[in-house]
């Protein structure tokens, strides 16, 4: 009896250090994607006023490119207040992929006037 109790025990020890280091490995790879999404941020600023100072960049478009981008900070300030689901971490990302392409397409807007 006393052997099924000790059996017991170390297997109640084993489920618990095993839930606890996948609960820390998911929260420190959300803390990294939070991190990276962060400095995309700061990246997609840059790269943005640099395309306003080497005319790469009408300041309509970087207007609009700006609006979006503070719509994403937006976003990830208040997901950020309860915590972030899997979910909302996934649509941030697909969010700044879009701002990516966008800044991409509107850097390479060699027609001025055209738009798309």
């Amino acid at each position: 009896m006393k052997v099924s109790w000790n059996v017991c025990a170390v297997v109640i020890l084993a489920l618990f250090f095993f839930s606890t280091t996948s609960t820390y490995a998911q929260d420190h790879q959300q803390r990294e994607r939070w991190q990276q999404i962060s400095n995309q941020i700061h990246d997609a600023q840059v790269k943005i006023n640099a395309g306003v100072r080497d005319s790469s960049l009408t300041k309509n478009e970087a207007e609009r490119l700006r609006n979006e981008l503070k719509k994403i900070e937006s976003d990830m300030k208040r997901a950020g207040r309860d915590g972030i689901s899997r979910q909302e971490m996934e649509r941030l990302e697909k969010e700044f992929a879009k701002l990516r392409k966008d800044i991409y397409r509107e850097e390479n807007n060699r027609e001025r006037g055209q738009k798309r």
